[in-house]
């Protein structure tokens, strides 16, 4: 099975490669840090000459980095003495992680999950225990870390039902995986029986929720936003599409121009999920003759020039959250397409109105939590959105009722970030 899994792994990268250097000509890093991918990358090999007998903890990309920052902050706290490396799938979320850790001895790109490759950078590192965050299961490096006894730890772990019944096809694999893991730490009981419908051992399972609702909370408190955001939405009524992808700006776009016939007041601001995507959003925001002003180029000398007709594109990075604190309304993105949703914890930290499309097959849990709680609002189509968007502005009060409606969900649903913890430590302390 692994052999098989094998073959296939390597006619992917294949496959993918004309991708990847598409995406290395755009702009998105993957042109760099290719020795990373095989395992010898300088990053790795200073990791194993300093980082020897640490924490290795692994994340896919940025969100999933920013869920595993509270819990290295509070390891480092309790274990001190035990270096950090933080390994991450996408050159954004390495970019991140030197940014929220940068204590860690090494951060660098995850390779290649090839079989002569992961048990070589086991062996180099000698964790004290891998935590991965959510559901990066990748089958060699998981068997290689369970063959030189080191601790697998799942935190936030997910599964939802579109993921599951993927997962059913190669559920043989999936059985010999999941048995490699020491603790899977499931944020909700459905996605643990989910875990366990695909042969997860029972007494290696607990649901304590998810720690990303903590780090909300926590990262709200000490939260500024830049005085340059401040000026740009001072005396506007902003909308903020956040995480936006291919097609769902040019939707936003033709809500927006009904909005502006009864609302001029209002001004949106479009932050494309990805930065290489900058240049095509400001090609959509002109061809639909609206005015483009960037964040980047944005000063006190142009503020004056953001009359109705300005689309403000964020094209900086770290200022999608601030910017959620100074919204009147926010549309989280990759949800009116079929991506699967992006981080709704952010403006419902901030106890702002939020919407989403349809498509949140990726967090399915929180959006069903948000909306039962009545802090959120999905919506079928861009036609529904906009009739959203209208009503609330209309109803300024029932904006904020729904804004405190999220806010308090996410306070009723706090703690899982110690109990996390404690179950890793209490790991730690039975192999010590």
């Amino acid at each position: 099975m692994y052999a098989l899994y094998t073959i296939l792994l390597i006619l992917f990268g294949l496959i993918s490669l004309p991708y990847l250097l598409w995406r290395s000509l755009r702009g998105a890093g993957y042109h760099r840090d290719w020795l990373e991918r095989f395992g010898c990358g300088a990053t790795q090999r200073h990791a194993g000459q300093h980082a020897q007998h640490g924490l290795w903890f692994h994340a896919a990309s940025v969100g999933e980095v920013q869920g595993l920052q509270p819990i290295i902050a509070e390891l480092q706290v309790r274990f001190p003495a035990l270096p950090v490396v933080c390994s991450t799938f996408t050159p954004t979320g390495k970019m991140m992680a030197r940014r929220l850790v940068p204590s860690a001895a090494s951060v660098f790109l995850l390779p290649f999950d090839l079989p002569w490759v992961m048990p070589r950078l086991i062996r180099r590192l000698q964790p004290q225990a891998l935590i991965i965050q959510e559901t990066e299961l990748w089958p060699h490096c998981l068997r290689a870390a369970a063959r030189q006894g080191v601790p697998v730890i799942v935190v936030n772990g997910r599964l939802s039902p579109r993921s599951a019944r993927r997962y059913r096809w190669i559920r043989l694999l999936m059985r010999r995986v999941l048995a490699d893991i020491t603790l899977l730490l499931a944020q909700t009981e459905e996605s643990a029986q989910r875990f366990q419908a695909l042969g997860a051992a029972a007494p290696r399972l607990k649901v304590v929720g998810n720690t990303n609702i903590d780090r909300a909370l926590l990262a709200h408190s000490d939260l500024v936003a830049p005085p340059v955001l401040t000026r740009l939405t001072q005396g506007r009524r902003v909308w903020v599409g956040g995480s936006t992808h291919e097609g769902e700006e040019a939707m936003l776009l033709e809500a927006y121009r009904r909005v502006l016939q009864y609302h001029p007041e209002v001004l949106l601001i479009l932050a494309p999920r990805h930065l290489e995507r900058v240049d095509a959003v400001t090609r959509h925001v002109q061809a639909a003759n609206f005015r483009v002003v960037r964040r980047s180029a944005y000063d006190v000398k142009t503020a004056e020039a953001l009359t109705g007709d300005a689309v403000v594109i964020l094209d900086t990075l770290g200022e999608l959250v601030p910017l959620y604190g100074l919204c009147t309304l926010a549309f989280v993105g990759g949800s009116l397409v079929p991506i699967g949703g992006h981080n709704i914890l952010e403006p419902a930290m901030f106890a702002k109105p939020l919407m989403f499309g349809p498509y949140m097959h990726h967090i399915p849990d929180l959006a069903r939590l948000l909306c039962a709680a009545g802090g959120a609002i999905q919506v079928a189509d861009a036609a529904a959105l906009c009739r959203q968007v209208m009503r609330l502005l209309q109803q300024p009060g029932e904006a904020e009722l729904i804004g405190q409606r999220a806010y308090q969900a996410l306070q009723a649903n706090r703690g899982a970030l110690a109990a996390v913890v404690d179950d890793i430590a209490c790991t730690l302390h039975r192999r010590a």
